[in-house]
């Protein structure tokens, strides 16, 4: 038999044949770059139209208004066994807990199901101050562009105005979100009369975690002293503010983009409460203190404290303009320090053979935060730009469309979330600043970070899910190493690639946009509108999404009882919680 050609001759295979069909090319995939190659290492670089589309708020509102309207929701209750009937669950706790000025809240909240949690579900939870707090009134806005074109350029907005009786709070509330009445915008910076940062947060490193060791008085304990160890110990008042003069020892140590702060301190003689979290869920930083199991309560002495706290000089830099940041200048403007901790864990106790009724108590070390504040008198507010919304009755030119309905209802309100302070007038009301009603969500699209989910499949064994979502480990494009400091020692539980601006920003959700529809704020249409490809192929995606709702429920119930690291999640945030203390929240979580 003749042999085939090799590629030219007519007998060739591969050779072209005359045919009357039309060859389409295979479809393209996404327009970014998608290594192939998943490994440690890799990143996906999404096309400019394929970012601009994850960036709207649209598709985030449209889902949100939708699941409203199909109530594919459930609003958290708990049963009163004194009326025999569901209420609405409320848990109570305080902002800035321990300080001489902590705020009474309030969080009530709403389930959603997914497929993207081990429970199936996710939660909104909202948070209320039941306290009255004023923080003063702002009576200037520094925001013409043309006047000021640095502070344009940094994307920040600078008020000053009246202090108000807890004005000093305002040192506390770096990221929280801040209210007139009808202007709301996340607080930024606090500066001082010199335009300089009032504040400056450090962070314990991982090699030198805060260790604390204490003497109590055991007379006044009743249970064998051993029955302590691994219970909690907090110490009232220990956010309380110390002059420099006051410290033991402290010392700054300059480096080119950080500076350290090492300090080792004495407390002498204060009341301690000994405080069993074992009864509840929760961590005990999330609970109001007192409503927590007190084993014990009684003094303490020679309470020493050692730590060294790292500073980013980024975060400041732009402060001092061509001046060099250097922890000397830094050293010479501080007047006051205060420790921020959660209440600690016993790690060991020994009783005195020297000191009879006494024991040596050693806590657990942990990530701590060191805080040093400048002299405030004539205090500036800057506010992140791309924060501002403004909240009103939802009327027209006076008219009130909805139907007013039972004379305890309340109005609609209307949220305007494409508010540009550069041209919108803002801080207008007159009315004394506060601490807004926030909302907060446990999924990673409002949180920009995602819970562990370490059950192999997430509902009859139907669909498993990957080991990142099982154990989270941190990623490369996720938060450097002094950012995420405090969030890195709960690696395996949570893994989180926010950054600064999406902190600052008024965070939303479908969860959360469809929570404030419940409660009767209609969160207006942003403007911000995806590609028209991408809204023809939103519509299929929704009508699939609404209608796995019914099943996605009916998964949540079988499987919501596994754990509520959700709902602790959604409130830590709720408690504007920095990551160290946040990486607290979720260790000691009992889940």
């Amino acid at each position: 038999m003749p042999r085939k050609q090799n590629g030219f001759g007519k007998s060739n295979a591969l050779a072209f044949k005359p045919t009357k069909a039309v060859h389409k090319a295979k479809a393209q995939g996404a327009a970014g770059y998608y290594p192939s190659s998943r490994r440690y290492g890799s990143s996906v670089h999404r096309s400019a139209i394929e970012k601009y589309d994850l960036d709207s708020d649209w598709v985030k509102w449209r889902k949100g208004y939708e699941y409203y309207n199909q109530a594919a929701w459930y609003k958290l209750e708990t049963y009163n066994p004194i009326t025999e009937e569901y209420v609405e669950a409320v848990i109570k706790s305080k902002l800035y807990q321990g300080t001489d000025y902590a705020v009474d809240v309030e969080f009530t909240g709403y389930k959603f199901a997914t497929k993207g949690s081990d429970s199936n579900n996710h939660y909104v939870m909202k948070r209320e101050t039941t306290s009255k707090v004023n923080l003063g009134k702002i009576r200037s806005v520094k925001n013409d562009a043309f006047k000021y074109p640095e502070a344009k350029a940094n994307r920040e907005i600078l008020a000053s105005g009246e202090s108000g009786p807890d004005s000093r709070l305002l040192l506390q509330m770096i990221g929280e979100r801040i209210t007139d009445g009808t202007t709301e915008a996340s607080l930024n910076y606090v500066l001082n009369d010199k335009g300089h940062p009032a504040l400056y947060m450090g962070k314990a490193t991982v090699e030198t975690p805060t260790n604390i060791t204490l003497t109590i008085d055991t007379t006044k304990i009743e249970v064998p002293t051993q029955d302590l160890v691994g219970k909690v110990i907090y110490i009232q008042e220990f956010y309380k503010e110390k002059p420099t003069a006051d410290i033991n020892k402290f010392e700054f140590i300059d480096d080119a983009y950080t500076f350290d702060v090492s300090i080792d301190d004495i407390i002498n003689d204060t009341s301690i409460q000994i405080l069993d979290s074992t009864e509840n869920a929760l961590p005990p930083s999330l609970y109001d203190i007192s409503s927590l199991d007190v084993i014990a309560k009684t003094n303490a002495s020679n309470i020493r404290i050692k730590g060294v706290y790292r500073y980013d000089k980024t975060l400041y830099q732009r402060f001092f303009g061509k001046q060099y940041l250097g922890a000397e200048l830094v050293e010479n403007e501080i007047i006051t320090m205060s420790y921020v901790v959660m209440p600690f864990t016993i790690l060991g106790i020994n009783e005195s053979i020297a000191n009879p009724g006494t024991a040596d108590v050693v806590a657990a070390p942990f990530q701590g935060e060191l805080r040093m504040y400048t002299d405030v008198a004539n205090a500036t507010l800057s506010f992140a730009d791309w924060s501002f919304i403004k909240t009103d009755v939802d009327e027209y030119d006076g008219d009130y469309y909805h139907q007013l309905g039972k004379p305890d209802l309340k109005k609609w309100d209307r949220i305007e979330t494409d508010i540009d302070p550069w041209m919108d007038e803002v801080f207008t009301s007159g009315e004394s600043l506060k601490p807004a009603t926030v909302y907060t969500c446990s999924c990673p699209n409002h949180s920009h970070a995602i819970l562990r989910a370490p059950q192999e499949t997430n509902d009859s064994n139907t669909r498993k899910i990957n080991r990142q979502l099982r154990y989270p480990l941190p990623t490369v494009l996720g938060q450097s190493n002094l950012t995420g400091t405090g969030l890195q020692q709960a690696a395996g539980r949570i893994e989180s690639w926010e950054s600064r601006e999406h902190r600052m920003a008024f965070k939303m959700c479908k969860h959360s946009i469809a929570a404030m529809f419940i409660e009767r704020i209609k969160v207006q249409e942003p403007s911000s509108y995806p590609s028209l490809d991408s809204r023809l192929d939103f519509e299929e995606k929704l009508s699939k999404e609404i209608a796995e709702v019914g099943e996605r429920f009916g998964a949540s119930y079988r499987r919501g009882g596994i754990t509520a690291l959700e709902v602790v999640f959604a409130m830590a945030q709720g408690l504007n919680l920095d990551d160290i203390e946040l990486a607290y929240v979720i260790l000691n979580s009992n889940f």
